[in-house]
């Protein structure tokens, strides 16, 4: 039986090395694309550090209380499909329905 492996490993690792010197060449020849965020920022410009947030005006919930509202309001739009009305408030988006 003839053992490709060891017939084509010279072959495979010069396409690799081929390969290489292709993708360093192009990344020499083409500069990388100048995104938002890839912009330095200018020396000119003085940032001031934001105010720190007023915690009183905002009210604490846990992420797992909102999951657990999402699922609820799933639910009850997966019911509202099949024709079944659910027990919950009838108010979706903020609006209230029927």
């Amino acid at each position: 039986m003839l053992d490709l492996t060891r017939s084509t490993l010279p072959y495979g690792s010069l396409l690799l090395a081929a390969v290489a010197l292709l993708v360093s060449l192009a990344r020499m020849t083409f500069p990388a694309p100048g995104g938002r965020h890839r912009r330095p920022a200018a020396a000119d410009v003085v940032r001031r550090p934001e105010p720190p947030l007023d915690g009183s005006a905002h009210r604490l919930v846990r992420p797992y209380v909102v999951a657990a509202e999402q699922a609820a309001r799933r639910r009850e739009l997966l019911l509202a499909d099949f024709g079944v009305d659910g027990s919950g408030p009838y108010v979706i988006h903020g609006v209230e329905v029927a």
